[in-house]
């Protein structure tokens, strides 16, 4: 049975805090309320996953803040009159979002399961992280527009299907830098592509995908009020779908060793000063191995003065002779030292 409530967040100029709003709706829900008309002004994380009595709940907003359908839980659903700001379905894990306009950065970000569907643009770094747990429904995630920069970021799972309407005229429909890092799940296009990352691979569209695109389709476009464009966004030709590279496939792991010797610092990070050949070197010595000395040689030694300045006991001299008297035979000068130009005897 259907019980409805609405709220008005902005009475003379007084403004309800987010705090007040979720409480009140907390407060509805336990006494019954499962459909609620949210007239906003700004406040965050309405639509917020939780565990209630009664699951079964839509809400109606507009005018939201961020975070909305944050961890939405499966029963909800959440329809944005308009657009929405940064977040909108983030930890997702069931909830169905509906944005009738466009959505902020980082749009289901982490989403985990339901279904996500905005009428216009999402920002930057929206899908990254999505992922699926194979005892679950896969997550979804429909743009009808385009996507900022870096979208799908390290990607784990789930689907999304950027539809490219209206974005022509834009070099790419998932902007720069998309797909960085992602090792599972598909990402549907429709529309020109540029600076993909070299870890996912371009293919055309099997049965299943065709199958899977004609049964959201028609919700997708129910719910954002665009059923006039299902002919023309079910035309496959405009289509491919984006999916991480085989492993065969795959550019070979660099070591980060082999990272910083050639790509970041050449010849080492104190390249300049002295030649590191990346020996490990026991620790300061303890118990019986204490009643050793240090012995310097000069043919080996370069003039770093590591030995001098991380001495504890400040009992070598700067000719590198030792105080013996005060030296306790740690070690330490014998463990910094980058040439070995001293050993313990």
């Amino acid at each position: 049975m259907k019980k409805e409530y609405k709220i008005k967040t902005l009475i003379n100029d007084v403004r309800m805090s987010t705090q007040e709003l979720l409480q009140l709706i907390t407060t509805k829900i336990e006494e019954g309320v499962n459909e609620f008309e949210i007239e906003a002004c700004g406040q965050h994380n309405i639509g917020i996953g939780g565990k209630y009595k009664n699951s079964n709940l839509t809400f109606h907003v507009t005018n939201p803040g961020q975070r909305v359908g944050a961890m939405g839980m499966e029963g909800t659903k959440i329809v944005v009159e308009g657009s929405a700001p940064a977040d909108i379905g983030w930890l997702n894990s069931g909830a169905k979002i509906v944005v009738k306009g466009d959505a902020g950065d980082t749009a289901a970000h982490c989403a985990a399961g339901g279904k996500i569907y905005v009428g216009g643009r999402v920002g930057t770094r929206s899908g990254a992280l999505m992922k699926h747990d194979p005892k679950f429904e896969q997550p979804e995630f429909w743009v009808l527009k385009n996507t900022g920069s870096f979208s799908f970021e390290f990607m784990g799972g789930g689907r999304a299907v950027i539809c490219g309407y209206d974005s022509e005229h834009l070099p790419s429909v998932l902007g720069n830098r998309s797909c960085v890092g992602m090792v599972g799940g598909t990402v549907y296009v429709r529309g020109k592509l540029e600076g993909i990352a070299n870890c996912v691979e371009v293919k055309k569209l099997d049965k299943y995908d065709k199958d899977f695109l004609k049964s959201g389709m028609g919700d997708f476009l129910k719910e954002i009020g665009r059923k006039e464009l299902l002919e023309e966004l079910l035309d496959f030709s405009q289509w491919v779908k984006l999916v991480p590279l085989a492993q065969k496939n795959k550019i070979e792991r660099v070591s980060l060793q082999e990272f910083k010797q050639n790509e970041w610092f050449k010849d080492g990070l104190f390249g300049d000063l002295v030649e590191d050949n990346r020996d490990l070197f026991n620790l300061a010595q303890t118990g019986e191995a204490r009643l050793r000395k240090p012995e310097w040689d000069k043919n080996l030694c370069v003039g770093c003065n590591l030995c001098v300045k991380n001495c504890p006991q400040k009992s070598i001299n700067e000719d590198f002779s030792v105080k013996e008297d005060n030296c306790i035979g740690c070690g330490i000068c014998s463990a910094v030292c980058p040439k070995k130009a001293w050993k313990m005897i």
